[in-house]
């Protein structure tokens, strides 16, 4: 199958190189992208603009920053092919994707880009079946689920949820200056703390997006949505 891919992050490269895995052939865009996506894209065919990769591919893969989900939607509206979203996106915005993109399969990953074995690809929607069997045998495990969204939102609930929460804790104990007492108190924590300290350096400036995703799920759920609010403000900082 020809697979467009919208757009080449280090997530999007790893899944591209799967496909290729079992004889897939990856298109990508570079018009508009910098040298770190040009250099991740290297091995995939280059088809100028994102309106010629619609026009030969039979299915998109969008993986892109979770605000960015609806613009990278509308950019290939009218594409006739599937359209997979697998972006950390609540369900209501999933379902927003879904009136633009008719052919639509929710997507979403929990893991690290998948170089090698341990990720997930949750896929849901009437098409997901026929998207899983393009990652069968590769380091990528696609399960068909009944709301890939929902999974996401409420794996990432915890796992970024509870490391904005931490570098939120380490915080006040730095301001009252007892952040070396409070590492002694609770020292299974201080060894989580470089791990979110990293993850907020490297990738908070997109997991601020997922957090407003989260709340909005919860919201949705009937639950309190302040958690995730106040994680995407420690993100945003």
């Amino acid at each position: 199958m020809i697979v467009g891919l919208l757009h080449p992050g280090e997530m999007g490269a790893a899944i591209g190189r799967c496909l290729q895995a079992n004889r897939h052939e990856v298109l990508w865009a570079s018009e508009g992208r910098s040298a770190a996506s040009r250099e991740r894209a290297q091995t995939f065919r280059d088809a100028g603009t994102v309106e010629a990769l619609a026009a030969e591919a039979e299915l998109i893969l969008s993986i892109c920053p979770p605000h960015s989900a609806l613009e990278v939607a509308r950019a290939v509206e009218g594409f006739d092919g599937v359209y997979v979203d697998a972006n950390a996106i609540s369900p209501m915005r999933a379902q927003e994707v879904a009136k633009i993109q008719p052919r639509f399969v929710d997507g979403g990953i929990v893991g690290s880009p998948p170089d090698e074995p341990g990720t997930t690809l949750y896929l849901s929607g009437s098409g997901a079946a026929s998207v899983a069997v393009l990652f069968v045998g590769t380091n990528l495990e696609p399960r068909v689920v009944a709301d890939a969204s929902a999974i996401k939102m409420a794996y990432a609930a915890w796992s970024k949820g509870s490391a904005a929460m931490l570098l939120a804790i380490r915080d006040v104990a730095r301001h009252f200056g007892v952040e070396e007492e409070w590492e002694l108190a609770a020292p299974e924590l201080a060894k989580r703390l470089p791990r979110a300290e990293h993850a907020a350096a490297t990738k908070g400036w997109r997991w601020e997006g997922e957090m407003e995703e989260i709340a909005d799920t919860f919201a949705a759920a009937g639950q309190p949505d302040g958690f995730h609010r106040a994680a995407a403000r420690v993100y945003r900082a």
